[in-house]
């Protein structure tokens, strides 16, 4: 039995589970597989504009155009999720919460309206540096 507090708060440490970042073979399977999926799109695209064959198959230049660049687009995107798979199982520690979440509100609103651009990006500057002087007095 501990003999004060602090020491009945202390855990063990806990073996890594499948989907952590540092072992496991369920992430580390899912990581070589959004590596293989990029690779078979890139392939695939590479192919089809190289033979010709997807324009036969369609019937079209264009609608063959257009999934050549969407195979190349999704190739890319798993490509990127391959490289990145480890920083998305654990969050930014240097970002603070709500500036994720404000930072997605400015995305949306400047989508949708493309001249508050002028207003959104210094608010955004604005509470950025707000909340990074504030989390340093915090601690």
């Amino acid at each position: 039995m501990p003999n004060n507090r602090k020491q009945s708060r202390i855990r063990s440490p806990q073996p890594p589970r499948g989907d952590s970042p540092g072992g496991g073979a369920r992430g580390t399977s899912r990581r070589y597989l959004a590596g293989a999926a990029a690779g078979a799109c890139l392939l695939c695209a590479v192919i089809a504009k190289l033979t010709g064959g997807l324009e036969y198959l369609s019937g079209s230049a264009s609608t063959s155009g257009f999934m050549i660049a969407s195979l190349t687009r999704i190739g890319l995107v798993f490509g990127a999720i391959w490289l990145a798979w480890d920083s998305l199982k654990r969050p930014a520690r240097w970002l603070p919460p709500g500036l994720a979440v404000l930072g997605v509100i400015a995305i949306i609103l400047v989508a949708a309206q493309p001249k508050l651009i002028i207003a959104a990006l210094p608010l955004f500057g604005v509470v950025a540096v707000a909340t990074s002087v504030l989390r340093v007095f915090r601690r």
